[in-house]
């Protein structure tokens, strides 16, 4: 059965969150991305009023270039927050269609953040030939995007799996074999 988003069906299955159910999985997913995000909105509202200067000016590329940066992943986190407190919600219900947009969004976000090692590691590595200990940020970045797209798998399974439950109810309404008929 095909779903109406095609890279869904891209995204390898779990069957289950190790011997626990998918379900779980989902919920201790969500609740360990909103408790990374608290975390990671507040470092860069620490970043914010320590790191970046106070004032503004439109002639300072580099300061504009930062607050925009800042501003930005700041939305991002919001984003994430929101759509995961209602995908939260929807495994909490079995309702699909709420889990639907966090699926979207953390797809988005893992292969921007897949794109971005990739381009971060080709310029800073080949191009610069700096040879210093961020090979430590690498990994952990890099287990991080691991851990999330892990994450996403066990979010999507449940999600088709419930429309697969869905369509099957349907199907034995819809059977008239099953029917009572005096």
């Amino acid at each position: 059965m095909y779903s109406q988003i095609p890279f869904i069906e891209t995204i390898p299955r779990q069957r289950s969150f190790g011997c626990l159910s998918l379900k779980f999985g989902s919920i201790f997913s969500a609740l360990t991305i909103i408790l990374y995000t608290i975390l990671a909105l507040a470092q860069c509202m620490a970043t914010i009023d320590q790191l970046i200067p106070s004032e503004v000016s439109w002639s300072n590329r580099e300061s504009v270039t930062m607050y925009l940066f800042a501003i930005s992943i700041i939305l991002s986190h919001c984003i994430t927050l929101i759509l995961t407190a209602i995908m939260l919600a929807g495994t909490l219900r079995e309702k699909p269609n709420l889990m639907k947009p966090w699926v979207i969004w953390t797809s988005c976000l893992v292969m921007g953040n897949l794109l971005l090692m990739v381009y971060w590691t080709t310029i800073t590595v080949v191009f610069n030939h700096i040879d210093d200990s961020s090979f430590l940020i690498y990994v952990v970045a890099f287990l991080i995007l691991i851990i999330r797209f892990y994450m996403l798998m066990l979010v999507s399974s449940y999600y088709r799996q419930l429309i697969e439950e869905s369509a099957e109810r349907m199907k034995t309404l819809l059977n008239t074999d099953t029917w009572y008929s005096a």
